[in-house]
């Protein structure tokens, strides 16, 4: 039994940004739900749930491509890079990856300007700083950033990665 739980320990670690974007859409589809069924049965909406909804969102997003990235499972045309030899193959990912690095950077510095700035603004319902509305852009971003970095190293050092569909990592 230690030994699953160690498993389960390190799944998540390995998972996390997954578990958040899953968390995050439960939520955003419960407030959803909530609030249609409100509006139908008892004639009123919720305004709270307008922005629960759109927090969860924000969450099921940026969270949610922190996976595909990781697992290399965003969109790519690759019919050329394919073909190339080793060499050049490795040279157009570094490339690829600094060019990713430095824009995630970019992102990430001004996802933190906004996050910050945010503090002192209220959401109209709950009443919460935007800055939680906004976090998610900021860690998703950074986060990124860190997994050009590592795949910028990989790509220097020659390591092989894994260029599957999630589906079949499953």
């Amino acid at each position: 039994m230690n030994e699953n739980k160690q498993g389960f320990f390190k799944k998540f670690i390995n998972d996390w940004e997954m578990y958040i974007a899953s968390v995050g859409f439960v939520v955003m589809c419960l407030a959803i739900i909530i609030n249609v069924f409100s509006r139908f049965v008892i004639s009123k909406s919720f305004a709270w749930a307008e922005e629960v909804s759109y927090l969860g969102f924000a969450y099921t997003v940026f969270f949610g491509v922190c996976t595909l990235y990781k697992n290399q499972g965003m969109i790519a045309i690759d019919v050329i890079v394919d073909r190339l030899l080793k060499l050049p193959k490795r040279i157009i990912y570094i490339i690829n990856f600094v060019i990713l690095a430095i824009g995630n950077a970019v992102l990430t510095y001004y996802s933190f300007i906004l996050t910050v700035e945010a503090w002192v603004r209220p959401t109209a319902a709950l009443r919460i700083p935007y800055t939680f509305m906004d976090l998610p852009a900021l860690i998703g971003f950074f986060v990124m950033c860190l997994y050009s970095l590592r795949f910028l190293y990989w790509s220097i050092i020659g390591k092989e990665f894994a260029e599957t569909s999630l589906e079949n990592r499953a």
